[in-house]
């Protein structure tokens, strides 16, 4: 790594010199820094994590990376999230784990969920707005490939999590190197009731991933700490309802381990308005047929043998005659035109 001595500092430069054996040290207080530049290739920070004065580098390739990124990067999705975006991103900034970023896409809201976000003074913020709706899937799409966190933690704009969340599944992360760590969930309804879901304290490897996310009684995306590499391995479904089992579940495949901890922390307001709570019957089991052939869809091409152990063709043809029992109409189905026109080209191709 020789002819890296210098960092840059805003229009300052300072000298990196190297220390005994192979590392190198920093030979200046950087602690006001904002912007850290390196002078390997292309590198560069955002905002940097900064070493301490003298502190020892053993391995330059991975600090410059660790000086890139942040640890975690919350990528929040608002939409008509005028009364609940402030308590959302606010529960972000509190976190006991400082060195977050907080990412917002907003999705064309027509209530006052903009103005809101613009009275938010937080340095972390970054809010990124949509010219037009285009649903929660590809709104975290666009965050997540705006993200620099070596995890990222997924948040609907009208839910929030406790002090301790982030800090504790972090942890948890590093400690056992996990691409993917999972906390509980607590359902918060309007009437004031709630109730707390979590599978405990647990470190799961291989077959026996899918099977245990599936013994979680809210199957969830959202409380969870993924890895930023895994996003880039699985395709995002961009579809505007149950799009993001189709993510998780290839990503619980290819990760090397879950862990999961008995941390109930993220709170989920379960309200008359949400999307979930207003599906017809037709239109959820339209939507899961859609579901299960992706990931059908995602085992044939990348592990037939999993396919058939997982029973997922059982609940792809549940889907089907879910859909032959609701006896949809023209008039139930012109909602969901593309949706009901890609399901059917696609029974037919499994027909064929």
């Amino acid at each position: 790594m020789t002819g890296i001595n210098k960092i840059r500092i805003g229009e300052s430069e300072f000298n990196i010199m190297p220390s005994l054996g192979s590392g190198l040290q920093f030979g200046t207080n950087i602690d006001n820094a904002h912007k850290l530049y390196i002078n390997i290739g292309d590198a560069k920070a955002d905002k940097a994590s900064l070493p301490s004065p003298g502190m020892k580098i053993d391995h330059l390739g991975f600090v410059a990376s660790r000086l890139r990124n942040h640890m975690v990067s919350v990528v929040i999705t608002a939409y008509n999230v005028e009364a609940w975006i402030e308590q959302c991103v606010l529960s972000v900034c509190k976190q006991s784990l400082d060195d977050i970023e907080i990412i917002v896409v907003e999705d064309c809201s027509t209530d006052g969920t903009r103005d809101v976000l613009a009275r938010i003074r937080e340095p972390r913020l970054k809010v990124l707005y949509n010219n037009t709706n285009v649903g929660a899937g590809t709104s975290r799409k666009r965050g997540i490939e705006a993200a620099n966190g070596e995890y990222i933690l997924l948040l609907d704009g009208d839910d929030w999590i406790d002090k301790d969340f982030i800090g504790e599944l972090y942890a948890k992360a590093v400690a056992h190197d996990a691409d993917i760590v999972s906390g509980g969930i607590t359902i918060r309804r309007e009437d004031g009731s709630w109730e707390a879901h979590s599978c405990g304290d647990a470190i799961v490897e291989g077959d026996s991933k899918i099977e245990h996310f599936w013994k979680e009684k809210v199957v969830f995306m959202n409380n969870k700490l993924i890895r930023r590499s895994l996003h880039g391995r699985v395709p995002y479904c961009t579809r505007r309802f149950i799009e993001d089992t189709p993510v998780i579940i290839p990503m619980l495949h290819l990760a090397n381990k879950v862990v999961y901890v008995d941390n109930a922390g993220y709170n989920y307001r379960m309200s008359k308005d949400s999307l979930t709570h207003q599906a017809s019957h037709f239109k959820y089991a339209l939507f899961r047929a859609l579901c299960a052939d992706d990931i059908i869809s995602f085992f044939e091409e990348n592990d037939p043998e999993e396919l058939k152990r997982l029973p997922l063709v059982e609940g792809y043809s549940q889907c089907i005659i879910d859909i032959k029992d609701c006896n949809p109409t023209a008039e139930m189905i012109a909602p969901y035109r593309d949706e009901w026109i890609e399901f059917s080209c696609r029974l037919i191709k499994r027909l064929c």
